[in-house]
């Protein structure tokens, strides 16, 4: 009914009223207003009842991040302090552990929400990869295996038929230390807890977050219950959800297809012995794999994989049957009766396996990480891999940032996540889905042979079991390996098929044993390339019972570097960020004046970002712009997944390394001192130091524990520490253009000319760097003219018209320098207590 309806009938129902029932008008007026304000009075009563009502279905108060936080202990709001949390993570698992411990150690304030904070009893995530392994110690949480009982794991054997073989982790070039571990899950994740619980500004808390606070498109915190069943709100900037594989939250962050390609059946075996000592074993069983490793001193694990959703029931027998008849026949004899006795014993537990492909929806505020995020089989054990890798991505990544507050820019930020991290995700993913495959059984002839070619590839061992291996333990995480391998046994299985030969093995073999033995074989030739001849070295390297020493000062450094460019300035800066005691020795600390090293490429400035070094001014150079035969094309940088700072940088070389050498200067435990380096110290084959002469010509020694040499393209140090083999195919001469602007702005610029390149890049708000490259070693003299002559008639006309006139003013004012191009393939000695670094390597 409209408006005018309603006021005409009530006109006219007070009409016919007044005309049937006499009043005055006075006693009118009073039934009006007094029916006015009641109406007023019952609106208002009515939408503030149904608005507490509407606030009572809710499931906790949401509150303003600076006014009140419900106390979980009493149940009092208590006022937070605004900024005190800036990252709330939701589950305190692996992932969820590590992380806190993480980023607690780099300062940040942290609220932890765990589910239940009990030792968690799960019967998968109990493998850890050697790469994991490593990541776990780039964090400073290996010492989290101790104390548990964890058994070292050096590799895999492989049985199938009655055949077996044995495939090691290839870790010689790593320390001795480095293995993978294999524990009772819980154990490990409760170490990891008490760890972040004694850091101060962590907090671990026990309840169940039931949902996202968001606030027009952003995540501002969590609603959680504590754990007497108090509604509570919590605020940060950031929230990381990391509630594992049942995760209630990931749809809110995500896409997630969960995917249950089989089930796993999990035992405990007893007092028996593994065939080979600290190696897991994978059987190719029928109808699929079965995994054991040991879990303690005295515990195996088994892990029967079941194809499909559903399993035999535990409870009616059927599951004891089932393994005693179908799976049992197929287990190791050294195995069979601790088999047999962990069936009886019944302590049978059962666990779908799920996969589920990273598809993050990015969300201000708020991140997905762990099995939340991504999952793979857990057959290979990569998933604690893939999630410390990822922590330390996110790490570095969040390591420059002082201010989560600005939730929108730390969303396109944190976007650069998902790309950094697939290298390892990706590597690791796709060998878990497409090994489990290929390791199950099939009534497909051509797929039961494809798993018997895998099984006879990886038993050739040498590089065709290594480079897998290498791939599965995370120590080589690298998609272009992966792809090798997969075509490499690919097409040994189809050849295994194709050609009726009495024994196909040796002749497919032998053909991928030539191509991948070629490789390896250019690998070798290049390490017998670096052999290390004494005699030459100790040429260079001064024993330090020669000439006069100051007291040894190896207590009060750490390192020494032998100087202070680009990668001298930063390497000192960031080892000194790190608590390191560093000694820093340059040639010449006034500000360098070069013609190269001006250009920095979008990647090295998020390294730059990485290691906090990214204020200092500069031009934006967000691609280039190609020029060939009067003909123009721009090829832009791919940044639409990154922060809008990132791009490529371009300034006057002298001063980004002076700006990096006050970085350095301005930390307490460094010190950056003038003077020339002459030669190493050597004693017993071991660098201790390096003497140099001072400023004023003072002969001096210093002594560290660790040196590294960065002192450039004309290191007088390098034939010490390896085999410099430098090329120079060609020189730079090198101008700066003023009064002009590029035809394509904040882009470099390529001229494909004739003999060769011309490049152009701002340095400044003015002036423009022109390159031209001149092939050989040899070039026209400058002094003489010719210089001049030879850039004014071969390489003027070739410059794009807007530049022109610049160009040739620069010419004419005579301020053009020259420098050589030098190329040298990394050759390093391997040397005790030195290392080499920057342009020198």
């Amino acid at each position: 009914m409209s408006v005018e309806t309603l006021s005409s009938n009530f006109i006219l129902t007070n009409t016919t009223g007044i005309f049937a029932f006499p009043m005055d008008m006075k006693m009118i007026d009073q039934f009006i207003l007094g029916g006015a304000i009641a109406s007023l009075l019952g609106f208002l009563l009515l939408y503030y009842t149904f608005q507490g009502k509407k606030k009572s279905n809710r499931a906790s108060m949401e509150m303003q991040r600076d006014e009140y936080v419900k106390n979980s202990q009493d149940g009092e709001c208590q006022q937070e302090i605004a900024g005190n949390t800036e990252i709330i993570i939701v589950g305190a698992g692996v992932a969820g552990s590590a992380l806190a411990c993480t980023l607690g150690k780099d300062g940040r304030q942290v609220l932890v929400i765990e589910r239940d904070l009990t030792e968690p009893d799960r019967i998968v995530g109990e493998l850890l990869q050697p790469g994991g392994y490593l990541k776990l110690i780039e964090l400073g949480l290996e010492d989290c295996v101790n104390e548990i009982d964890a058994q070292r794991v050096f590799g895999y054997a492989l049985f199938k038929d009655g055949k077996n073989t044995k495939l090691s982790y290839p870790l010689k070039d790593f320390h001795s230390d480095v293995a993978g571990r294999s524990f009772h899950n819980g154990r490990f994740i409760q170490r990891m807890r008490e760890k972040a619980a004694s850091i101060p500004n962590v907090r671990l808390e026990q309840g169940t977050v039931t949902s996202l606070v968001e606030e027009k498109g952003t995540i501002k915190g969590v609603q959680y219950k504590t754990k007497t069943g108090e509604e509570m709100t919590a605020y940060a900037p950031l929230t990381i959800v990391c509630d594992g594989c049942f995760s209630n939250l990931r749809r809110s962050l995500c896409n997630p297809k969960v995917n249950i390609p089989s089930c796993f059946v999990a035992l405990i075996l007893k007092n028996c012995e593994l065939p080979y000592k600290n190696h897991g074993h994978v059987i190719l069983a029928n109808p699929s794999p079965i995994l054991l490793y040991q879990i303690s001193s005295t515990e195996i694990r088994c892990l029967v994989d079941v194809p499909g959703q559903k399993v035999p029931s535990i409870s009616n027998g059927e599951m004891a049957h089932y393994l005693k008849t179908n799976v049992a026949p197929q287990i190791p004899v050294e195995l069979y009766y601790a088999f047999i006795s962990a069936i009886e014993e019944g302590n049978i537990r059962t666990m779908p396996n799920r996969s589920m492909p990273a598809a993050p929806y990015p969300t201000p505020g708020a991140i997905l990480l762990g099995d939340a995020f991504n999952m793979r089989h857990p057959l290979t054990g990569g998933g604690m891999t893939v999630a410390l890798s990822d922590i330390v991505v996110l790490r570095d990544l969040l390591r420059p940032l002082h201010n989560l507050s600005d939730a929108s820019s730390l969303c396109k930020y944190l976007e650069s996540f998902y790309t950094l991290r697939k290298p390892v995700a990706s590597t690791i993913n796709t060998l878990a889905s497409a090994l489990y495959k290929v390791f199950c059984a099939s009534p497909n002839q051509a797929r039961n042979e494809m798993r018997q070619a895998c099984f006879d590839y990886l038993s050739l061992g040498g590089i065709f079991s290594n480079g897998p291996v290498a791939l599965l333990s995370g120590l080589n995480p690298r998609p272009l390996s992966l792809v090798l391998h997969f075509f490499a046994v690919a097409i040994y299985g189809v050849g295994r098929l194709l050609l009726p030969f009495p024994s196909p093995k040796r002749v497919i073999a032998s053909l991928f044993a030539f191509v991948l033995l070629y490789s390896f074989q250019r690998k070798r030739k290049n390490n017998e390339r670096v052999s290390i001849d004494f005699r030459r070295r100790d040429e260079y390297v001064k024993s330090s019972e020669y000439g006069e020493c100051r007291p040894d000062d190896t207590e009060r450094t750490d390192i020494i570097i032998v100087g202070a460019g680009v990668a001298g300035s930063a390497l000192a800066y960031t080892l000194g960020k790190d608590g390191r005691r560093v000694h820093v020795i340059e040639r010449d600390l006034t500000e360098p004046d070069r013609i190269v090293g001006e250009l920095l490429q979008p990647g090295g400035y998020l390294k730059l970002i990485e290691l906090g070094l990214e204020d200092f001014d500069a031009q934006q150079v967000f691609g280039y712009a190609l020029f060939k035969d009067g003909k123009n094309t721009t090829l832009s940088y791919p940044l639409e997944n990154f922060h809008s700072d990132v791009a490529g940088r371009s300034f006057h070389h002298g001063r980004f390394i002076q700006r990096m050498q006050e970085k350095a200067a301005s930390l307490s435990n460094l010190s950056l001192e003038q003077g020339t380096v002459t030669s190493l110290l050597k004693d017993n084959g071991t660098i201790k130091g390096v003497q140099y002469k001072t400023k004023i010509g003072n002969e001096m020694t210093a002594y560290a524990p660790l040196t590294i040499v960065c002192d450039g393209c004309f290191s007088n140090l390098w034939h010490t520490l390896c085999k410099p083999k430098v090329d120079v195919p060609s020189c730079f001469v090198g101008l700066v253009l003023e009064n002009c602007q590029l035809p394509y702005a904040n882009h470099g610029h390529v001229i494909l000319a004739d003999p060769s390149p011309i490049l152009f890049y701002p340095i400044s708000n003015t002036e423009i760097r022109c390159l031209v490259d001149v092939p050989g070693e040899k070039i026209p003299f400058i002094s003489n003219g010719e210089m001049a002559h030879y850039l004014k008639t071969k390489v003027a006309s070739q410059i794009p018209h807007e530049l022109f006139n610049a160009f040739i003013s620069a010419i004419d004012r005579g301020n053009f320098r020259a420098m050589l191009n030098r190329t040298m393939p990394a050759a390093p000695l391997p040397t005790v207590g030195a290392l080499l670094m920057g342009g020198c390597i």
